[in-house]
């Protein structure tokens, strides 16, 4: 008997597997070899001769005052923008939970954001901020367009907290901010943390919202100029040194952090 259960977990596990190959294969394909490559490319002197440069276009890039300019203004976005960007989610998420039902009947409002092309919303965004010179427009966007995805995650985590919970606190006396802020913000913090790192994960991804909202121009304002610009200017001019190392150094940047974030988020799940 326990021949036949023992064959039929491996034939269970080789099936799981199977249906994990299309997924692999993909990953392989289209992520693990081009990142392997740009790593080639960033350890040469030329695509053309390929001779071994070492650390060489690691070290001219990270003294390239236009990649320091990028570095800047996007851990700055990262800084400034993604807190915001996260207590507005909270407090939607807070109210769409356990707010009144007018607010509730708002959900698809802030699920909108996700389906509207950024071209249509940067349009917007042009005529309601127009001669604004500063970096704030493409901020307010990049929350705009994120809000939606953290609302529906810290909904789903509120929304799996059990009520009697909340009946138990009632009855001991709390009142609704040791509520909210002793009892329903803990228990769902994983999720709040994982939307933090899903949200600087896509600050260093914010390219095409600013480069609409400038009018498709490959050099913004300095205060707009960020890692994916730099990126795109580098493959215009085919410096494919400068863009791979740029390339690398963020992807380990942003490997770090959501490192750092999911090791923080596993020490407060409960």
């Amino acid at each position: 008997m326990g021949g036949i259960e023992m064959k039929i977990r491996i034939s269970w596990n080789r099936k799981c597997i199977l249906c994990l190959l299309p997924s692999l294969a993909g990953i392989a394909a289209f992520f693990a070899a081009p990142y392997v490559r740009v790593l080639y490319y960033s350890l040469i002197d030329n695509q053309f001769r390929r001779n071994f440069a070492g650390l060489s276009n690691y070290i001219q890039t990270w003294r390239n005052e236009y990649f320091q300019l990028a570095l800047r203004n996007s851990l700055m976005l990262m800084v400034l923008a993604v807190p915001a960007l996260m207590v507005l989610a909270l407090l939607v998420s807070l109210g769409l939970s356990y707010g009144v039902g007018r607010l509730r009947a708002l959900r698809t409002a802030f699920v909108l954001p996700m389906v509207i092309p950024t071209a249509s919303a940067a349009l917007v965004w042009q005529v309601f901020f127009s001669g604004w010179d500063n970096v704030l427009p493409v901020y307010l966007l990049f929350i705009w367009k994120n809000i939606g995805i953290c609302v529906v995650l810290m909904t789903a985590a509120f929304a799996c907290i059990d009520r009697g919970i909340f009946e138990a606190a009632r009855m001991d006396g709390a009142s609704a901010w040791p509520l909210y802020t002793k009892i329903v913000i803990p228990m769902a913090l994983p999720a709040v943390l994982f939307s933090a790192l899903l949200s600087i994960v896509n600050s260093f991804r914010v390219f095409k919202e600013a480069y609409l909202y400038y009018g498709g121009t490959n050099y913004p304002p300095n205060h707009a100029y960020t890692l994916q610009y730099y990126m795109n200017n580098n493959f215009l001019k085919l410096d494919y040194q400068s863009l791979s190392a740029g390339a690398v150094m963020t992807s380990v940047l942003v490997f770090l952090i959501v490192m750092g974030g999911l090791a923080l988020q596993r020490r407060v799940d409960p």
